[in-house]
């Protein structure tokens, strides 16, 4: 039985990441504390001179530890947005290739009821735009039926912007 040892690289960047935001909000508590100390030392002197060692030994590390917090979260935050960026990415590029692979699909193996020339017209029942017989938005749908000059008068139809089917006068 051999058991096949994880990756330390990849180990220690999954802890590192699930760390970071913990790590984050300690930092933004132990700064907040050095503040809320800084203040309340300031607080019980009434001389300036006895002030100022509890404003830079507190107010300066609380600020200190309270932007290093907010690198630790805002990192975090976007790592995690490039991720579902990523995902994003991801999800696009297959749609692409499915739409890519639609397009790639002859016309007429689809079960087209319109088997005719590539040149004749074709367009839906309820479409408003006539297409040739092999366009892409048409191919492989039940409904289409052949349309002449005649008809596509009769019905106001518009040349698809895809396909670019010669215009009827």
């Amino acid at each position: 039985m051999s058991e096949v040892a994880p990756d330390r690289r990849e180990f220690w960047h999954w802890v590192w990441s699930a760390v970071r935001p913990v790590f984050g909000w300690v930092l933004a508590g132990l700064g907040a504390l050095a503040l809320f100390l800084g203040w309340f030392g300031v607080s019980g002197e009434s001389l300036t001179s006895k002030q100022l060692p509890y404003l830079v030994s507190g107010g300066l590390t609380g600020i200190a530890l309270v932007v290093v917090a907010s690198v630790f979260l805002a990192t975090e935050d976007v790592r995690r947005q490039l991720s579902q960026v990523d995902e994003l990415s991801r999800k696009v590029d297959d749609l692409y290739a499915l739409f890519v692979e639609e397009l790639a699909t002859p016309a007429g193996t689809a079960g087209d009821p319109v088997s005719t020339h590539p040149d004749a017209m074709v367009a839906l029942p309820a479409g408003t735009s006539y297409h040739r017989a092999d366009c892409a938005l048409v191919s492989g749908k039940a409904a289409i039926a052949a349309v002449d000059a005649r008809k596509i008068r009769a019905r106001k139809l518009r040349p698809c912007r895809v396909c670019e089917p010669p215009t009827v006068g």
